[in-house]
């Protein structure tokens, strides 16, 4: 398990480049840790995408959390790196600590628990997202959080009170990682009443309303404050609405289902692996008393993703924090007849399999290493980057071509790296000493730059005369 873990993370980690969206949010979150912004006003540079003073195309909580790290760490490029895995360590003891909740009266099913966290990563979006720095990562442990301390009350004889309001905390902290879809969790309640029905219905509804209660408890305290409802209206008003009106990035609110199903291929083929190697051996495929269970965890996962349908604004990785809830559920209708599966299995040739296990492990670990120093992507463009900051001195701005200041990875990099960025000339009149254009484009204005000669694949430098 540890080993396909780190060969289909870390050993992408390691590498330089991540995606625009991870390091556009990385470099907020850098930016704050030199007090550049404040948590509620954070900055990404003098136009934050849209020409506003401060960074608004999310809640603003991971990028305070992930600024302490960067605090305690440094600058380096391996501090995102590490939050990102330490937010998948978190992940994955959340999933096991759920898992040993559910099968606690289950002895037998009680070490599956690998099998939730083996289904959950080889999710392809899944492993994805944790090999770079998404906010999904961070918004899925408040989440699961959130569904653990439910779960663990409604599975109680008592009143727990107290683990509701808890619940409700970590689903306000899901909503100011992520926004809309962090509420997701307050329907476990509901489901669980609808599946697993040890719960009467009026018990479920003053669950809810506690969830409810809790939310707006502390949505009532941010509108209050007058820097949270500034901040987070900005959020809604300019960003959020104003994306799903206008921004939208699918043609068809089913987008979010087929891609769920397909991300799913890899649960749905173990799954009918396992059940005709049992019945080819004749082994039974009953589930029954697992059955309730895992419908309940799956349509949790389906609460957290299917709901993406409602507007025209949706990615895969949108759904990343629903994903553990699948794990456990297939993991769930599957590990019986594992577990009679392996009790065919020689006891002699464990030894067998747990050389072959720490073979493995040893084998990842040393894969992981050989990529340090690798491109996971964007070589040329980092190439490039690191030339041009020789020459430039951190903490600059230059002007660009309006063309190059599209290219987001740019920017990105260059802001992260060397808190310095680049400004289409066309919108900025203040007078720059350096001046960034494609390859392929002619000197902008040779009365006015020269080129500085470097080995660069994709952009160019100028520097101003005088």
């Amino acid at each position: 398990m540890v080993s396909i873990v780190l060969m289909l993370t870390a050993a992408t980690l390691i590498k330089h480049g991540m995606f625009m969206d991870a390091m556009l949010y990385t470099s907020v979150s850098h930016n704050l840790s030199q007090g550049i912004g404040t948590f509620w006003f954070p900055f990404f540079d003098e136009y934050n995408i849209i020409n506003l003073t401060s960074f608004h195309e999310q809640p603003p909580l991971v990028f305070g959390i992930q600024s302490l790290f960067f605090r305690v760490l440094g600058d380096g490029m391996y501090v995102e790196r590490f939050y990102t895995f330490f937010t998948l360590c978190v992940t994955v003891w959340l999933i096991v600590t759920l898992w040993g909740e559910v099968t606690k009266d289950n002895q037998t099913l009680r070490p599956y628990a690998w099998l939730a966290c083996l289904i959950w990563i080889t999710i392809p979006v899944c492993f994805w997202s944790y090999s770079n720095n998404m906010h999904e990562n961070t918004m899925g442990i408040f989440t699961l959080s959130s569904v653990l301390l439910s779960y663990k009350a409604l599975q109680s004889h008592s009143s727990k009170v107290f683990l509701y309001i808890l619940a409700g905390l970590f689903v306000c902290l899901a909503v100011l990682s992520k926004g809309f879809p962090g509420f997701f969790p307050i329907t476990v309640p509901f489901l669980y009443w609808l599946f697993v029905r040890k719960k009467s219905f009026p018990q479920i509804a003053l669950y809810s309303f506690i969830l409810l209660v809790m939310l707006l408890m502390v949505g009532i305290g941010l509108y209050f404050y007058p820097d949270s409802k500034e901040s987070l209206s900005i959020y809604l008003f300019k960003r959020a609405f104003a994306r799903i009106n206008e921004a939208h990035t699918v043609n068809s609110r089913f987008f979010i289902l087929w891609r769920l199903l397909s991300e799913l291929i890899p649960a749905f083929m173990l799954t009918a692996v396992v059940f005709t190697i049992a019945k080819w051996k004749g082994i039974s495929t009953e589930f029954s008393t697992q059955k309730r269970q895992a419908f309940f965890f799956l349509s949790i996962g389906i609460s957290g993703s299917l709901p993406l349908m409602l507007t025209l604004v949706q990615n895969g990785f949108y759904f990343v924090p629903s994903l553990p809830f699948f794990g456990i559920g297939f993991a769930l209708l599957l590990s019986p007849v594992v577990d009679n599966l392996l009790k065919k299995i020689n006891p002699a040739r464990y030894h067998l399999y747990f050389g072959t296990t720490l073979l493995l492990l040893a084998g990842s670990l040393v894969f992981t290493y050989l990529q340090k120093d690798k491109f996971s992507r964007d070589k040329d463009l980092l190439h490039d980057i690191d030339l041009i900051s020789s020459v430039v001195p951190k903490n600059t701005r230059m002007h660009c071509t309006h063309s190059a200041y599209q290219n987001w990875e740019l920017n990105c990099y260059l802001v992260r790296t060397y808190n310095s960025s680049v400004i289409d000339i066309e919108l900025d009149d203040k007078k720059r000493d350096f001046f960034v254009s494609e390859i392929d484009l002619p000197n902008p204005d040779p009365s006015l730059y020269d080129e500085i000669k470097l080995a660069t694949f994709t952009f160019k430098l100028y520097k101003r005369k005088g």
